[in-house]
């Protein structure tokens, strides 16, 4: 039996790998020294899941890593301004 190798499926593989990986090294090189991923949080935490679309996560992804700002940090900071907006749209109740 001969299996074939599919070359362009295992470029496209390789380069989404590639990309990947040079986010988390970009990411991971913008934490200050003595911090880990999540690192400076001294509250109690939860996690929070969701879905979203695969175009906005990335432009989320970039813009985190453009501005030198975790995704936690962004996230929380998300939550919040939703949560005041939210709390004005009700008036306050």
């Amino acid at each position: 039996m001969t299996t074939h190798f599919n070359y362009e499926r295992n470029d496209a593989i390789a380069q989404t790998l590639l990309g990947a990986s040079l986010f988390l090294l970009i990411y991971c090189a913008k934490i200050k020294p003595g911090q880990g991923l999540g690192a400076g949080m001294t509250e109690e935490t939860r996690e929070v899941r969701g879905r979203i679309p695969k175009d906005l996560k990335i432009a989320f992804e970039i813009a985190c890593a453009r501005l030198e700002v975790t995704q936690t940090a962004a996230l929380e900071d998300a939550i919040k301004d939703w949560l005041k907006k939210q709390e004005s749209a009700s008036g306050g109740k």
